[in-house]
């Protein structure tokens, strides 16, 4: 497991209200191991881009259903944790009368239908602490992120199954993500997109 060095000497306060994460963090060495947290626009409104190319990508197929197109249909979302332009989630809809079949593209922002964005349910039962979120989300929500990814990360889930050609080979079983983030360079800051790509895959 990848082992985060709490701050020395620094201070971080962390709360989630609304969408926002605000940190104060005052020992420059920890920018990195935080960067989820510290972000600026730029980052979430690359996260956007990315999901509006997958947007496009499932745009261009037929409905899997009927073979009718698709049209679009997004909805609003503002989960925890994003940053103030994450508030729609990028979602097609069936045009043929009858069908009207959903469509909504993998996200690197949404981690499925949970209110904290992807990175929050990846990261805060390994380093909930480190970051000062522990206290910020309930007892009830955390239970129910480490039952999510204990199923999601049994060997027989199709996302492990899946996982396995794109992880190191050897790369042990594990019941948290934390285990698993060293694959892609993590905290490096360029890890972050990989990273989001992989844990978000197939939700």
């Amino acid at each position: 497991m990848v082992k985060v060095k709490g701050p020395s000497g620094s201070l971080i306060r962390a709360s989630l209200t609304g969408l926002v994460v605000v940190l104060c963090l005052l020992d420059k060495k920890d920018y990195q191991l935080m960067y989820p947290l510290l972000a600026d626009a730029g980052f979430f409104q690359r996260l956007r881009s990315l999901d509006f190319e997958l947007f496009e990508k499932a745009k261009a197929q037929p409905c899997r259903l009927c073979g009718g197109p698709l049209d679009t249909a997004h909805f609003p979302r503002k989960p925890r944790g994003a940053g103030e332009q994450e508030d729609r989630r990028f979602s097609l809809c069936c045009r043929r009368d009858g069908c009207r079949h959903r469509v909504t593209p993998p996200s690197l922002r949404f981690m499925g239908r949970k209110v904290y964005s992807a990175w929050v349910v990846i990261l805060v039962l390994d380093f909930g602490r480190e970051l000062g979120l522990e206290r910020a989300i309930a007892r009830r929500t955390l239970a129910r992120f480490r039952q999510f990814w204990r199923e999601r990360l049994l060997e027989n889930n199709p996302f492990m199954r899946w996982a396995r050609g794109q992880l190191p080979p050897g790369t042990p079983g594990t019941v948290l993500p934390g285990a698993l983030l060293s694959s892609f360079g993590f905290p490096s800051l360029d890890s972050w997109i990989p990273v989001l790509r992989f844990f978000t895959h197939s939700i």
